[in-house]
């Protein structure tokens, strides 16, 4: 391709180049720019055609704006050119670079100036872009009749200054063509500012703001809306006096633009969103747009809120009758108007507003006055409702409060007496529900329930209870979560309506004080159950430390307690030892036949599920009577029956022997205070009756060692008597021996000395003998023996050895009808123990004294003892220092002495009544004792 050099035509090239930069950067008439342009480059370059053409953004053309070319036709220079997609100009418009051409007649893509070049003869060709600001102004085109053109560096410096000057001169130009075009709705509200002051009534600024709202955006109409918040519905306040006409024959048959008939377009408003309808895509839902058009008569409209401090008094609206787009200036002009509206109307009924809040306060004050002089927490709650609900003109005032389950349970209502009540408990809350109530740190305010998306649960309890609008306020204890919920407290309205702010912060401080009263409810019943619980563990355990000591009464009065303090039905107590591990019924206390168990109930331990829950837990556990086993059900047969509560008798580490069962009614609740006091009492119970049951196995160890001491005492007294007897009768003997006698005599002395020899160690070994049993079998207890024993032959043997004693004491036993007896028992034990009665008898009574031992058979009709349950008949022995058996006799119509002589005499008690007799003393008027022994006799006597 060929290049040519195109010189410059003036000697002076920068002194014009700046005279022409002067000029653009100081005019601002486009005309002016091109023409400058034009003449420089038609001076200073050697140019056969040259044209400028601006470019149409939004029609995206060029329009010629005029040019230099060599023929009588420039008609073209002038001309406007469409720029179609690949065309050499759209490519310069959108790259925005320069293109050479080296012939415009060969290039396809030149469009209509392929043409026109044609015709002028225009080869090498330059199109250059008027760029600025990363924008597109519009192309130069450079033609010559030479083919392939490129103009030097320096050329290209000065083509560039220019046409840039040139495109920066049209740039400026356009911004102040633009902000020319942008209203600014300052300079009214100024002015307006200025008038506002000095006009003096309300009305007079609302037609002054209405007035330059119109003057500024020049709608059809501008009108201001006020809200009802009790009717929910907007009413026309003020309107231009030119569409005061179209106003008034437009409303007048209507009540105002309602809530329910825009319910969204009341949602935006009130929060704190501008509302259009015009050309643009509206905000709103299609059909509440195409409703508020038609009952305005409008085609356009922009609505701006009025508010003051959160709450929706109205809106400003401007409306057009045909379609329009608002710009951004008329939309800050109409939030700056009802900006203004709030402002103006504000000042008018702060006095209204101070009077509320001086009636709500007052109201508050008699509320906090009513709740601290209430005897109860339900006459505060109703006089509260009662209250509040006059005041907010409310329907229902409602407190809930949830369960572990999730269900919120009606705590208190005040609802009308001829409307249906809250039902309770209320279904649980939504997951979404009860994290968003949650999290609340303000009163809740639903105005239409069906509308609104919250409480989904609880909408069908609410519409059946008629209440569609209303105040919910979640409290909470610090004690709790900050996410759990305390109460729940609602104040509801049959009809969808607008709490205004007076009317929240009136709720809300009600809710701080039914909060109050609530918590200091709750913590005087906390101090209430704690004091019970108190007074309950003290009287349990002053009870279990004041109960029998016999183990049997202990648990009877035990379960007495338990069935008075929890008033059961049926309370009893199951026992097992370890050697039989089957359960029984130890004792129970049954209010109702129809309640007790069976009486010959008995339970494998190890195999039944209740007795083992019970094992595998130191507290209570509750069962339904329908979801235990058959094997277990049919125990209780009563429907009356439909829970139970069993606790196991657990002692440290030692395996529980018994457990409490606890039956009521399936509906029943169980306070927890209560049952963790009596878990602490049957522990207490539990150990003290195993105490009782280890004292009472001491005591009769004790008991039985004293008894078995006392008697190997006895018989080692006999065996030393016996020893001493026949060491005494050898002793003789051998004296016997040592004198001189004659031979025959010497001879028949040796016979009867060796055969009385024998005999003594024939009695010693009787004695042995009758004591070798001891040795073997009562090592560490008594055994019994009974068998037939002459009674004669018995007391025989025990006087042989008092006799000494008796002779000492110059004492006289006379014995009356005994020979012909025979008693039943254990003849050592009996011999011992008539043995240790005649040593009493004798060191209790006076020397040379006579004692007559009164020997019959007893009567049928006499009660022997309480203690006695021989099967066999029994033989009164009495023994006394009165000589008439009618004296005797008459002094047992008195009651035994408890406490007996000696311990002996104890010893020998228990071990008579262990066979079925008795030993009893008597205290008597002339004499100091009658001592009664009865002995079972032989059957075949009476």
């Amino acid at each position: 391709m060929g290049q040519q050099n195109l010189p410059l035509q003036n000697d002076h090239p920068f002194v014009a180049l700046g005279r022409v930069l002067e000029t653009l950067r100081e005019e601002e008439n486009t005309d002016v720019l091109i023409e400058t342009t034009l003449n420089y480059l038609q001076t200073e370059f050697d140019y056969h055609l040259i044209w400028i053409g601006l470019y149409d953004r939004l029609e995206h053309r060029l329009f010629g704006k005029g040019g230099i070319a060599q023929t009588a036709d420039t008609d073209f220079l002038k001309q406007r050119y469409n720029l179609q997609p690949g065309d050499l100009l759209e490519q310069v418009v959108i790259q925005q670079r320069p293109i050479t051409l080296p012939d415009i007649q060969k290039e396809s893509r030149a469009g209509e100036w392929r043409r026109i070049a044609e015709n002028l003869g225009i080869q090498g060709t330059l199109l250059l872009p008027l760029r600025a600001k990363d924008r597109c102004f519009g192309i130069t085109l450079l033609g010559s009749n030479q083919w392939g053109i490129s103009p030097k560096p320096e050329d290209k410096a000065h083509l560039s200054m220019v046409l840039g000057g040139l495109a920066t001169a049209l740039h400026e130009i356009e911004v102040n063509w633009q902000q020319s075009a942008i209203k600014r709705p300052d300079k009214p509200l100024f002015q307006a500012l200025d008038e506002l002051i000095k006009l003096p009534k309300v009305v007079q600024r609302l037609d002054k703001l209405v007035s330059m709202t119109q003057d500024f955006i020049t709608p059809t109409r501008t009108s201001i809306y006020w809200y009802n918040p009790q009717q929910r519905y907007f009413w026309h306040r003020v309107g231009n006096r030119q569409s005061l006409r179209s106003v008034v024959g437009l409303r007048g048959s209507t009540a105002g633009l309602t809530v329910a008939e825009a319910s969204d377009f009341y949602q935006a408003l009130a929060r704190g969103q501008l509302v259009t309808i015009g050309t643009s895509r509206s905000q709103l839902q299609p059909e509440t747009t195409e409703h508020i058009l038609n009952r305005l008569r409008t085609r356009s409209l922009m609505a701006a809120p009025i508010q003051s401090q959160g709450e929706l008094l109205g809106f400003v609206s401007v409306e057009d009758d045909a379609p329009r787009i608002w710009e951004r200036a008329e939309r800050n002009s109409i939030l700056a108007t009802a900006q203004l509206v709030a402002l103006v109307v504000s000042c008018e009924e702060l006095e209204s507003q101070v009077q509320l809040s001086l009636k709500d306060s007052q109201l508050v004050a008699t509320i906090a006055q009513t709740i601290a002089s209430s005897p109860t927490t339900e006459t505060a709650l109703n006089d509260c409702g009662k209250l509040i609900c006059q005041h907010l003109r409310a329907d229902r005032f409602l407190i809930l409060q949830p369960d572990p389950s999730g269900q919120f349970n009606l705590v208190f209502g005040k609802q009308p007496s001829n409307r249906r009540p809250c039902p309770s408990p209320l279904p649980p809350l939504e997951p979404e529900d009860q994290r968003w109530l949650s999290e609340q740190n303000k009163m809740v305010v639903i105005e239409d329930l069906e509308a609104d998306g919250l409480l989904i649960s609880w909408r069908d309890s609410f519409t059946q209870l008629n209440v569609r609008s209303v105040l919910l306020e979640s409290l909470s204890v610090a004690e709790h979560s900050p996410n759990s919920l305390s109460f729940v407290l609602i104040i509801g309205h049959d009809s969808p309506r607008t709490w205004n702010r007076n009317e929240r912060d009136f709720a809300k401080t009600i809710a701080q004080l039914i909060h109050l009263l609530l918590t200091l409810s709750g913590e005087l019943d906390n101090a209430k159950r704690s004091f019970l619980a108190r007074q309950t563990l003290q009287s349990g355990l002053s009870l279990l430390n004041c109960a029998s000591k016999d183990p049997v009464r202990f648990e009877k009065a035990w379960v007495n307690y338990v069935a008075k303090l929890l008033e059961c039905p049926l309370v009893a107590l199951l026992t097992w030892t370890p050697q039989i591990p089957w359960a029984t019924v130890t004792t129970a206390v049954v209010a109702d036949p129809r309640l007790a168990l069976p009486p010959d109930l008995t339970i494998p331990v190890a195999t039944n599920p209740l007795i083992q829950e019970a094992l595998a837990t130191p507290h209570f556990c509750c069962c339904l009577v329908r979801d235990l086993p058959d094997s277990i059900r049919q125990w209780f047969n009563s429907p009356d029956i439909g829970q139970i509560l069993v606790i196991a008798l657990h002692q440290g580490k030692t395996s529980a022997t018994g457990l409490v069962l606890i039956a009521d009614r399936e509906e029943r609740m169980w306070s927890e205070d209560m049952l963790s006091v009596l878990e602490t009492l049957t522990q207490q119970f539990t150990s003290l009756r195993e105490y009782r049951y280890r004292l009472i196995r001491q005591t009769q160890d004790r008991e039985d060692l004293q008894a078995l001491n006392w008697y190997k005492h006895r018989c080692l007294e006999k065996l030393y008597q016996s020893v001493q007897e026949m060491n005494n009768g050898l002793l003789a003997l051998d004296s016997q021996s040592t004198y001189p006698a004659e031979a025959t005599q010497y001879v028949t002395n040796s016979a009867l000395q060796k055969m009385r020899r024998q005999q003594l160690l024939h009695q010693l070994e009787d004695v042995l003998a009758t004591l070798n049993p001891i040795l073997k079998q009562e090592q560490w207890q008594l055994t019994t023996n009974l068998r037939p024993i002459q009674l004669a032959t018995l007391l025989k043997r025990s006087l042989r050895q008092v006799e000494l004693f008796y002779h000492q004491r110059q004492l006289v036993l006379n014995m009356h009808n005994v020979s012909q007896f025979t008693i039943y028992g254990d003849r050592l034990k009996l011999e011992c123990i008539l043995l240790e009665l005649l040593l009493t008898i004798g060191l209790h009574s006076p020397a040379g004294l006579w004692i007559h031992l009164w020997c019959c058979p007893l009567r049928a009709d006499v009660k022997p003892t309480l203690r006695s349950t021989s099967p066999y008949p029994l033989l009164e022995l009495l023994i006394s220092e009165s000589s008439s058996l009618e004296e005797c006799q008459q002094a047992l119509t008195a009651s035994p002495i408890k406490s007996l002589p000696s311990l002996s005499m104890k010893i020998c008690q228990q071990i008579l009544r262990s066979w079925g007799g008795d030993l009893l003393f008597y205290q008597t008027q002339v004499h100091d004792y009658l001592i009664r022994l009865l002995l079972p006799l032989e059957q075949n006597q009476k």
